[in-house]
This record gives C-alpha cells, structure tokens and sequence, in this order.
C-alpha cells in the first residue's frame, strides 16, 4: 500500500483541516500517518521513528505544515528524513532557503527580484559601525533570521535605541539580520502559490505603523492584488524553488516599486477554518468569496501526491 506522512498543524481549527486531509487520502486507498509530533522523532540506524516506534522513513510521500510547533531538531529531523529517501514537499532546501531571511533575500536580489537592502553583521561591531547604519538608512528593521508572524521583529529608528539592543543582547547573540524599512502604506499583498500555479491572493492591513501579520494583530483584507503582484510571486518561489508558498509584497511609498519581504516555507493558514476559530483574527459570519479557498487548497495537495505516485507507478513499468 502506498504510504504518507503528514505533519499538520491543528490550532486554529487546522485539526479540522487535517482530519479532511486524512479522509480523502485514506479514501483514494492510501495509508496515511498524521498522528504524531516531528518535535519527539529520533533517528535510529539512518531511519526517522516517531515516538511512538513507526518508521517514518517507511512512508513514500511527506507533506508538512506546521509553523507554530517548528524546532530546530524538528528541522533537521526534517532533513534527516528527506535524506533517508522519503519526498518531502516543501523539500529541504527549498523550505531552509525560504526560513532563512539572510539566504532568501540574497538569492532573490541575486535573480532580479526587487527586495529591502539588508545586512548581516556579527556581534564584535562598535557603535561608531553601528552608527554608520543609521546614517545611511535612517530607519531598520531588526529581523530573527527564522522567526515567522511578526515576532522578534523590531523597527529601530535611532543610533541610540540600536546601540542599546545591540549591547543588551550581543552576549547570546552571534549575528543580526538587518534590512533597511521601507515605508508602505496601510496594507500589505499576498500570493499563495502551490507548484507554480496562483491559488489565492489577498491584503492585510497594518497594526500599528509597520507590522501586518495577524498573529502580531494585522487584518485581513480583501483588495484585489494585480497581475504584476501574481507575476513577481511566481518568479520569487521559482527561484527558491518552493513548491507551495504565500509571498508578502509591499509598495513602497518612496519609489512606487514591489518589494518582496518574504517567501514563506509554507503554505499559508487554511482562511475559512482559520476565520471560523476566531484565535487569531476575528469569527465571520460572511466569510468573502476571495477567502474562501480551504477545498483548493486541499485538492491541490491531493492532486499533487495522486500525481507523485501516478509518475512513481510509469517509471517503475
């Protein structure tokens, strides 16, 4: 019997989401393991166990998404079950390129992708470096190198207020991710992508001065994003080579251009259960038809490992 491996999120009503998952897989004839936690696998003997002794590296396909429970054992447990032959999709590098700002922003600059100039500093700089940061950008963003919704992220407008986070936090810290920010508007743009194809597209509005995520208290809106925006995604994810994503674009006040802030390692959150939970952005009774793409996005991951074993069965006749 073919074999998948699914790690799903479940908060936010993602159990929902998962045990659907579950059942259309089990009914196509498939043997699906989905109950277990990437955070508690081990390696024995070059194969990936769960904690409760199955052998992950048994499986044939392996789907996951899980932002909020990430680890970095998870992910190298991840890798390690990637290397023991299973398909991963997102596959490693692609989802590892995504994770790491420092590597995505140089990759995309790197291929033409319009993205915030950036540095990444050690923690022996003085503040007279420090200041020479502030004099040429103005105002930075400080960015976690992994971190996704918005946390840890802190916009630094004075060469004091960077010296003080600097100095307090140099003795654990071994290197700083830097960008310079780039003024926007009230809203952000996002494009949810699955294997080169646009699925769904969509606005959040701004918390505050810079922040849109909804975990950090950004809103969900429901403004149509434009064929450039479509345009720029579809090359950002290519690039990286990520097979399903969600890439956050801003406009920039400044020059009028697209910048891309980030090409996330994941599919983004399932919306409609999401909005029906109520945990991280407020219950809809009319959810919009442009958010209304649960049952999409479950077709495309079915399809994709319906496709995967259909090439799996050609090449083995």
């Amino acid at each position: 019997m073919k074999k998948i491996g699914l790690w799903m999120y479940e908060n936010d009503n993602g159990i929902n989401i998962k045990r659907k998952l579950v059942s259309i897989l089990q009914s196509k004839g498939y043997e699906v393991h989905a109950d277990f936690d990437m955070r508690e696998c081990y390696l024995k003997n070059s194969k990936v166990y769960t904690k409760a002794g199955y052998c992950l590296s048994d499986v044939d396909i392996f789907y996951h998404m899980n932002a909020d429970e990430q680890n970095y054992f998870q992910n190298d447990i991840l890798r390690l079950l990637e290397l023991s032959g299973v398909h991963v999709f997102n596959g490693y590098q692609a989802f590892i390129y995504c994770k790491d700002k420092v590597i995505s922003n140089l990759l995309l600059r790197r291929n033409g992708i319009l993205v915030p100039p950036s540095l990444f500093i050690n923690n022996k700089l003085n503040h007279e470096e420090l200041k020479k940061i502030i004099d040429e950008w103005g105002t930075i963003v400080l960015k976690p190198r992994s971190n996704h919704g918005g946390k840890g992220i802190v916009k630094i407008d004075n060469y004091e207020l960077l010296c003080d986070i600097y100095d307090a936090t140099k003795s654990f810290m071994t290197d700083y991710y830097i960008e310079k920010y780039i003024p926007f508007n009230q809203h952000d743009y996002r494009v949810e992508i699955f294997n080169g194809e646009v699925i769904s597209t969509y606005c959040r509005g701004k918390n505050g001065s810079y922040k849109t995520n909804i975990s950090s208290g950004g809103t969900m809106q429901d403004i149509s994003v434009g064929e450039e925006f479509k345009n720029i995604a579809l090359k950002a994810a290519k690039i990286l080579g990520i097979t399903t994503t969600i890439v956050d674009m801003i406009v920039s006040k400044d020059d009028g251009k697209i910048y891309v802030l980030e090409v996330n390692p994941i599919m983004g959150i399932f919306l409609e259960e999401g909005m029906k939970a109520g945990t991280k952005m407020p219950i809809q009774e009319n959810i919009p038809e442009s958010f209304k793409t649960d049952n999409i996005k479950l077709e495309k991951i079915v399809n994709y490992i319906d496709l995967y074993f259909q090439k799996i069965d050609v090449s083995h006749k």
